[in-house]
């Protein structure tokens, strides 16, 4: 008999499992609850300095200065003091929630058929440590290994779960590598680029085809294509459902990348990593307002020997869609702020560095509905720092998810 709770969709179970395994904390989550801080920064907005964030039911219900925000007045209220509020950080290069390995199965080049959500891990200690460094959001994707690696799922970073309430999106995106890390060395065809480009693009033709089918068949009454379990995925995609993460490097690959899925593949799209010389195609990239996710690389050494800020060349090129990441465990899951510091450090603006943790990610992987920013409606997914949150010297001193205390570690735990 399937339980009752399994029939829900995983948007819906989340909530539930939420508001039943955390008890007491969970209850206090339906509260209204008014949280003072010194300075608030919604990102979407300017900041509110001596302001308030009110919560209820884990969504954000009114944000605004203290002296003139309405207060419901069952609200609990818990002063931060001269301490700061911002929104919980968005990661979407992370490889470290299923507890090391599961993420290359190398067999194959294309495995569209694969996804990371069936090795999730919420005891995984580098979902608490990402908590901790205040990521509340993160991709988990599969690895480069190959050309396809199959589907990231997109998790909120609960310590020990539960594991419904974990997941935002099953499918939080298809991952992609192009160039060096999945040349197969064992000499069959994907051996080199032009081998892997054409394995690839197979693929995607047979999942674009197979889209277009199931499509006519709901649509226009066409007749329903026989099902196909390695395709099956590929439908989100060209449906426009699901964006796709591609890991790529180098000036050749990036624009390679770009052409691919811009042009002949019209997808959503985020180019990944765009470290080595990527960065000399930037102008090309930005004529195209191609998505960008940078890092781990926050730098590189020009023709002549100097430091190149990554995030700064592509920036002053003109691209504006533009996030972070740390490519865990490349570099640790709780250092994102210590990459948006290097950033800033080597020439990005800081508020730009600031959105690349934040609403921008989230808006790459579309759940700015739901997180990057304190605005009215979205979750309740905020960290609280002595200072500004990119500053590597201000650890998050609380981290909230959904309107509940995560970090410092919360004590009875369904572990």
């Amino acid at each position: 008999m399937i339980h009752p709770l399994r029939q829900l969709p995983l948007a819906v179970l989340g909530s539930v499992a939420l508001a039943t395994a955390l008890g007491a904390e969970a209850s206090a989550q339906a509260q209204p609850t008014a949280h003072f801080a010194a300075r608030l920064l919604p990102v979407d907005a300017p900041p509110i300095d001596d302001g308030v964030l009110v919560t209820a039911n884990g969504k954000i219900v009114a944000i605004g200065p203290r002296t003139s925000t309405a207060l419901p007045a069952d609200a609990v209220r818990i002063d931060h003091g001269d301490l700061w509020l911002s929104p919980g950080f968005v990661d979407l290069h992370h490889h470290v929630s299923g507890g090391g390995g599961d993420i290359n199965d190398m067999v194959m080049p294309t495995n569209a058929e694969l996804r990371t959500l069936d090795v999730v891990k919420p005891s995984e200690e580098m979902i608490a440590r990402a908590c901790a460094g205040g990521v509340t959001t993160t991709l988990f994707i599969p690895g480069s290994g190959t050309n396809l690696g199959g589907f990231g799922v997109l998790l909120k970073m609960l310590p020990n779960g539960p594991f419904e309430a974990m997941v935002v999106r099953e499918l939080g995106a298809m991952k992609v590598a192009q160039g060096y890390n999945p040349e197969r060395q064992s000499g069959d065809l994907g051996l080199l680029r032009m081998g892997s480009s054409d394995l690839l693009a197979e693929r995607l033709a047979a999942g674009q085809a197979y889209a277009a089918a199931w499509r006519a068949h709901h649509e226009q009454g066409a007749p329903a294509p026989k099902f196909d379990a390695a395709l099956e995925q590929l439908r989100a995609v060209f449906d426009g459902e699901v964006p796709v993460l591609i890991h790529t490097a180098g000036l050749r690959d990036c624009i390679a990348t770009s052409r691919m899925f811009q042009d002949r593949f019209p997808v959503r799209m985020v180019l990944s990593h765009g470290c080595f010389d990527g960065w000399l195609g930037a102008e090309a990239l930005a004529l195209r307002k191609t998505p960008l996710n940078l890092g781990p690389r926050m730098y590189e050494f020009d023709r002549q020997g100097r430091i190149q800020g990554m995030c700064q060349a592509y920036w002053d090129a003109g691209c504006r869609d533009l996030s972070i990441n740390t490519d865990a465990p490349v570099v640790a899951a709780e250092e994102l702020q210590l990459q948006a510091a290097m950033a800033i450090r080597l020439g990005l603006p800081y508020e730009a560095a600031l959105r690349a943790l934040t609403l921008q990610p989230a808006l790459q992987i579309g759940c700015a509905d739901r997180t990057g920013s304190l605005t009215v409606g979205k979750d309740a997914d905020f960290q609280i720092t002595a200072g500004d949150p990119l500053d590597p010297r201000h650890a998050p001193r609380e981290v909230w998810i959904e309107g509940i205390k995560v970090h410092p570690v919360r004590t009875g735990t369904v572990r």
